[in-house]
């Protein structure tokens, strides 16, 4: 299993260190989108969700820095990428995941096909499907 570094930043995020040590190269894969990612941030509290919808992102134009979208959702968490991540074939932007929920979770019926159990999603690894019926629980996320 991965190992990993949990810190807790002052602004309130909370950021999810992939530990890279001997070993840990055994099973990296360079084609896996998933690969070059160092670590998740959180910018809210998770455990206050039952669920997080998941993208990835096409066109961020940095590694690091946090992800903004426009729209009716609100980014809840992102992927940092190593300082080794590629550039996309466009040779000026990075993929990237990007965690979010809608408006509508807090008072919507059933669990969203891209819905994901936060508390699963580890750098690297994509995280365990949501499960149930109940969506994002009640009360601003955050």
């Amino acid at each position: 299993m991965i190992k990993t570094r949990t810190v807790r930043r002052q602004d309130g995020k909370v950021e999810i260190l992939r530990v890279l040590g001997p070993g840990a190269m055994d099973e990296w894969n360079r084609d896996d989108p998933l690969a070059y990612e160092k670590s998740i941030v959180w910018t809210v509290d998770i455990s206050r969700l039952d669920y997080v919808r998941v993208t990835t992102i096409h066109s961020a134009r940095s590694r690091r820095g946090p992800l903004e979208v426009s729209g009716p959702i609100r980014v809840v968490g992102y992927a940092k990428l190593t300082s080794n991540a590629p550039r996309n074939p466009d040779g000026a932007t990075y993929s990237r995941r990007m965690f979010y929920v809608k408006d509508e979770d807090g008072r919507a019926d059933g669990t969203p096909s891209n819905a994901i159990d936060p508390r699963s999603v580890l750098p690297g690894f994509s995280g365990r499907a949501a499960t149930g019926s109940c969506s994002a629980r009640s009360g601003s996320p955050g």
